[in-house]
């Protein structure tokens, strides 16, 4: 952490609070007018969530019945949405993108999504990345951990580039940094498994992991079916066992890729629909900076 600058962590802080703050930062800042790629994330990360979106995801009082996939980034989420999804809709696949059927409860409100809603099927589900403390009370969850060396090199591909940076910009050790000093909205993964570890035997708890997942796939759906009090009957267990399959998700990835989510923050973002960085001027090279003025119109 020591190539840090002050700068550095002074956005990672505000970005890790809320968008607003981290608007409030560079509007007031007029000196900070070169930001580094590694700060463009943390920034741009900061902004993806409304303040008003995140406290409603926090404060929603779910019905006893609603199931929660919990995880830390990149720990097995879509795939556990997947699997909840295909077992409350005997395989109904109709949705554009996953979100649009299974909320991200503090990204709902700024998708325009009204968490009180009733879903496509018994019972409602929704997505979070909420430590425990955080996560909305008074429903079922399903927490999914994963390796941790592998949760975060899944990270380090998946975030830089959704933030619209190019391969490179930010480098693994850079990016492991920035995650330690709370870049992400998530904090850290040790801290968040640690959280929903301590109640890993409260009844409306299930607790799997991603490694299960991948060596014994039909005793863990047999789990999450009894867990969310759904019949499992052969023909739903097979249905289920092939729509959740790498192979059938990925030939129908444009269902799982959250351009939902995306494209409802992605001007906030300063990103345009293909992910580009909208305050680069053309032939702009890594690290070059967008005029500060220009970025807090967009916000």
């Amino acid at each position: 952490m020591s190539s840090w600058s002050a700068k550095t962590y002074a956005l990672v802080g505000a970005a890790a609070l809320t968008g607003v703050v981290a608007a409030f930062v560079l509007n007031r800042r007029k000196n900070m007018l070169h930001l580094t790629p590694l700060e463009r994330m943390a920034v741009r990360n900061g902004l993806m969530h409304t303040a008003p979106s995140v406290e409603a995801g926090r404060a929603f009082k779910p019905k006893p019945t609603d199931v929660f996939v919990v995880t830390y980034p990149k720990c097995g989420t879509t795939w556990v949405t997947q699997i909840a999804h295909v077992l409350r809709t005997r395989g109904d696949q109709s949705f554009g993108e996953i979100t649009e059927v299974v909320p991200w409860d503090i990204c709902a409100v700024d998708c325009g999504q009204d968490l009180d809603s009733d879903h496509v099927a018994s019972p409602r589900v929704f997505k979070s990345h909420e430590r425990f403390e955080t996560v909305a009370k008074g429903g079922k969850y399903i927490y999914v951990a994963r390796d941790p060396l592998d949760a975060f090199v899944s990270f380090y591909r998946f975030l830089p580039a959704y933030m619209g940076l190019k391969p490179g910009e930010v480098s693994m050790s850079e990016f492991a940094d920035a995650i330690f000093a709370g870049v992400s909205v998530s904090g850290g993964i040790w801290d968040h498994f640690l959280q929903w570890w301590r109640h890993r035997h409260d009844p409306n708890v299930l607790w799997l992991s991603f490694e299960d997942l991948k060596d014994d796939l039909p005793t863990c759906i047999e789990r999450i079916a009894k867990f969310m009090d759904i019949a499992l009957d052969a023909e739903l267990r097979a249905t289920t066992l092939k729509l959740a399959s790498f192979e059938w998700m990925s030939a129908h990835d444009k269902q799982f890729d959250d351009h939902f989510v995306r494209d409802a923050v992605r001007d906030r973002m300063g990103l345009d629909r293909s992910g580009v960085d909208t305050n680069i001027g053309p032939g702009a090279a890594c690290g070059r900076v967008w005029d500060d003025e220009r970025w807090v119109s967009k916000v």
